[in-house]
């Protein structure tokens, strides 16, 4: 046969054994029978998988996802402004003990199964994150930020199998614009899941299906905008003020070098001066370059299938740095 005819038939065979996402790896094997013509365009080659015997997914999807984490983070370099000072480089002078990030959103996710193989979606969200910072050096403080915004973006994602185990590679880009930040925040999460599906009672098309797998998530490395100091020192900081700026000034006259005198008269010390005050006017202007500590991190998940139009998903991250939550809703159609 010739090479286009023998690469034609491989897929065929491959889209015979796919596990179409998170679960939902079909019961039936070779030997089972379909009446019924495949009634639908997508996939590609979906009717040539459903002639073989293979009873395939409905090609259009729209899951509904609740997902929080929570991560540390390290911030590699930092620049800072109050007011209308100009943006001096603090990376040198400031030492930060634990940064940590929190994160909730909710999203949705229409896709498409393009090849049995090989799904593409887009993703629509609201986004909710709350950094803790504590500045240990040359004061010893705590910062809150609480920002919110919106997700976009867009994955693929590469399943396959054979009986009843199944793999998931998945990949998406997304790109969130928080309030205070001057330019959307790019986020790229890899992920591969490996898993079995186990048949629930007779019903062909209802199954359930754990799996295990790793996660990496990369984020833009350069984060801009400004803030109100109000909205950055909590109730805490604000209590302990006295002990603060009586630290702040110790440094400043036993320990602060020429250099890092005139650095902080331009920063630090107008933002002290505040803080003695009790005074949250003022606005914060940074740059920072982060990242988070960990890029990987180990996840459990799991799905119910109660048939072709219906899937529940929950998955945590529970081994690494990052723990997280996801909890998804997915329902399938054909058209």
């Amino acid at each position: 046969m010739n090479n286009s005819r023998s690469v034609l038939i491989l897929l065929i065979i491959w889209a015979g054994f796919i596990q179409t996402g998170y679960g939902q790896y079909s019961q039936l094997q070779k030997r089972d029978s379909l009446v019924a013509d495949y009634p639908y365009k997508f996939p590609i080659l979906g009717s040539k998988a459903y002639e073989r015997g293979f009873n395939i997914p409905y090609p259009a999807g729209g899951m509904f996802n609740y997902f929080v984490a929570k991560q540390d983070i390290d911030i590699r370099e930092i620049s800072l402004a109050f007011n209308d000072s100009e943006s001096l480089d603090l990376t040198e002078l400031l030492e930060f003990g634990t940064v940590n990030a929190r994160a909730t959103s909710v999203n949705v996710r229409p896709d498409l199964w393009v090849f049995p193989f090989f799904n593409v979606y887009g993703i629509f969200g609201k986004a909710w994150a709350q950094t803790e910072v504590e500045l240990t050096y040359p004061v010893t403080l705590k910062a809150v930020s609480n920002l919110q915004g919106t997700s976009l973006g867009f994955g693929v994602t590469g399943a396959g199998g054979l009986g009843k185990y199944f793999f998931v590679v998945d990949g998406n880009w997304i790109w969130t614009m928080m309030s205070n930040f001057e330019a959307p925040v790019r986020s790229y999460t890899f992920s591969g899941r490996l898993g079995r599906a186990f048949k629930l009672g007779k019903n062909p098309d209802s199954n359930i299906a754990p799996w295990i797998g790793g996660m990496r998530i990369k984020m833009g490395g350069v984060t801009e905008g400004s803030i109100l100091l109000n909205d950055i020192i909590p109730d805490e900081t604000w209590a302990r003020r006295d002990e603060i700026v009586t630290n702040y000034w110790n440094w400043y006259d036993n320990e602060a070098t020429i250099a890092q005198k005139l650095i902080a008269d331009k920063v630090l010390t107008p933002i002290v001066n505040k803080i003695d005050e009790a005074d949250g006017s003022g606005v914060i202007k940074y740059r920072l370059r982060k990242e988070p500590k960990q890029k990987w991190n180990i996840i459990v998940g799991g799905q119910y299938q109660l048939n072709k139009h219906h899937q529940f998903r929950a998955e945590g991250g529970i081994i690494g740095n990052r723990k997280s939550l996801l909890l998804s809703y997915n329902y399938r159609f054909g058209f």
